[in-house]
Order: structure tokens, then sequence, then C-alpha cells
């Protein structure tokens, strides 16, 4: 049995390998064809999103979900795209073309659904894109058909490994996602009162405890293991962990420069900069932080005011690249 498993996973490195030498060599995409693609993004949109609601079987092919989960995807899908575009980078694409059929597909959508969708964006980009730009871009998409399958095969192995944990941290944070898991705040923070007696233990806690649980709770979700409200929850919880923790080890008289942590526009997910405002602060630092989704004039603003040494950015989600940039 672990041969058998053994081997599949070396036949899913070499086609992961392949796929990825194969992306390095598409040509880049114009600029001009890039500008076309982002600036009639919501026309294109629009029309995805007709022509897919449209098809007969559509509701069996998203998994009977409500509709607009279909729509969201679309919409991170054009944005996501455009970051592609504008990047060059078709080695991202390949790296995450896996994980999208695999978050998708364990929430009841069908394969099928992923080639119909490249190939209705394929029509779409052909009616309402200039011919030349639309030509660019179609040659992505159809990259993306050609290797339909090959991803279909690598969405249905696990390649990601667990971040490593420090061996005196292992019991801790085996509890600590137990505890994320089960829904137990109260045992979640007795842990980390009990983990943490000084300042650097709280890095030690964060790194060792608190971020491989998070990733193991992201990793659950994206198989389908558990819902969504069980990762809001885990994630709330962590929220409510942290937010105890830090009062007991503020520098009241920072001395090494002044930062300002944030997540990008678009950007939803605030643990990541959080933690780093934290680590920033307990070594000395002046931190402002400012969370989630913030506007890009606000963000300027505000360092035109404060005059950081140092400006953080957080992305979560790859679809939010060109935000920070």
């Amino acid at each position: 049995m672990w041969l058998l498993i053994e081997i599949l996973m070396r036949g899913c490195i070499i086609m992961q390998n392949l796929l990825l030498s194969e992306a390095q060599m598409i040509s880049s995409v114009p600029y001009a064809a890039t500008l076309d693609y982002s600036e009639k993004s919501n026309v294109l949109l629009e029309k995805m999103n007709q022509e897919m609601s449209k098809h007969p079987q559509i509701m069996e092919l998203i998994g009977h979900n409500p509709i607009k989960l279909m729509y969201d995807n679309h919409s991170h899908h054009i944005s996501f795209m455009t970051n592609i575009f504008q990047l060059n980078d078709y080695q991202l694409l390949a790296q995450t073309l896996p994980w999208v059929y695999r978050s998708y597909h364990a929430r009841g959508f069908s394969y099928d659904y992923f080639s119909l969708v490249l190939n209705t964006w394929i029509r779409v980009m052909k009616n309402y894109l200039n011919p030349d730009h639309a030509l660019a871009l179609v040659n992505i998409y159809e990259w993306m058909l050609k290797h339909h399958e090959a991803i279909i095969d690598l969405s249905k192995t696990f390649l990601e490994e667990p971040l490593p944990v420090k061996p005196a941290w292992q019991d801790t944070q085996s509890s600590f996602v137990a505890s994320l898991l089960a829904g137990e705040h109260h045992r979640a923070m007795e842990l980390a009162v009990q983990s943490t007696q000084s300042a650097a233990d709280l890095a030690d806690f964060y790194l060792e405890v608190i971020q491989p649980s998070l990733y193991r709770v992201g990793l659950l979700w994206e198989q389908g293991e558990i819902s969504v409200a069980q990762e809001h929850l885990a994630s709330a919880i962590v929220t409510r962990v942290m937010a105890s923790l830090y009062t007991g080890y503020t520098v009241l008289s920072p001395g090494k420069g002044k930062a300002i942590v944030t997540a990008a526009p678009n950007e939803f997910h605030e643990i990541g900069p959080r933690m780093v405002a934290d680590l920033l602060e307990n070594d000395g630092w002046d931190v402002t932080y400012i969370g989630a989704n913030v506007p890009a004039k606000d963000l300027l603003a505000m360092v035109e005011t404060i005059q950081p040494f140092l400006v953080a950015i957080s992305v979560g989600m790859v679809f939010n690249i060109n935000k920070a940039q």
C-alpha cells in the first residue's frame, strides 16, 4: 500500500514539474492585451455569468451550490488572471490551478465545470475584446484546457507539506489545533497562557503553534473536511488568543523606528499581518496596524502622514497581488 502511494506521489511530482516547465515557455502576453482584458473586466464578467447561468446542467455542474458561489469564482478568476497577465508568471498559474480545482471540487463542483468555464471564457473574450488581444489571451486558456486532465490528477494528490514544528512545541501545537477544530476557545487560551512566559515565548508560540495550526485548518477546509463556519471559528479563536497574549508583552517605549502593517486592498485575511505587527512591536518597533482591506489612497495618505521606515503589506490570496503592487 505504502509503495503504491509513493509511486503515485512520485508520478504527480514528475507531472507537476513537467507542467511548470511548459508554463515557463509560454509567450508573454502583450501589455495592450492585458490592458484590454482589465478595462473590459466588468463586461467580460457580466457576459460570463449570463452564459454560464443559461447552461441547462449548471446546477449539477456546480454541485447545487448557490449560484453566487459560481459568480464569486468568475470574479476571482478575472482578478487572478489579470495578475498573471501583468506579471507574465505562468508558473504561478500552473501552481495555482490544482489548488483551484481541488478547492471547488471539494465543495461539489464537477471537474467538467472547469472545462466548460474555460471554453466559455474563450468565447466571451473573442466576442468582446480586440481580436488581436483576444488571440494572445486565448492561447493561455487553450493551454489550460490542454492540461485539464493533468490538473485534475494533480488536484487529487495533496502535495502540501505541513510546516515543520520544533520538537519542543509539537505536543502543544497538536493540542492547539485540536482545540481549534473542536471550537474549544477556553482550552486554546489555556494552552497559550501556559506556553508563553516571556516575549521570546510569544514569538515561538506564534510561529510554532498558531501559524502551523492555521495552515492545517486551511488545508482541511481546502479538502472539504471542515466547513467554512468551522474555519471561521478557528480564525476567531486565534484572534481572541492573540489579543489576550499581546497585551502582556507590549513595549511601552519603542525605539527601532516606525512601521505600518496592513493587508492589501480587497484582502480580508488579517491574522498574518496581525502576527507581523505584534512581533515587530514586541521587537521594539513603533507599529501602526491598520488591518484588512485598506483602500490604497487611504494607506498612501497615512504613509505620508506617519513617514514610517517600513510598510508591510500582506497578501493571502493570489488574485490580490496587483492590489499590493
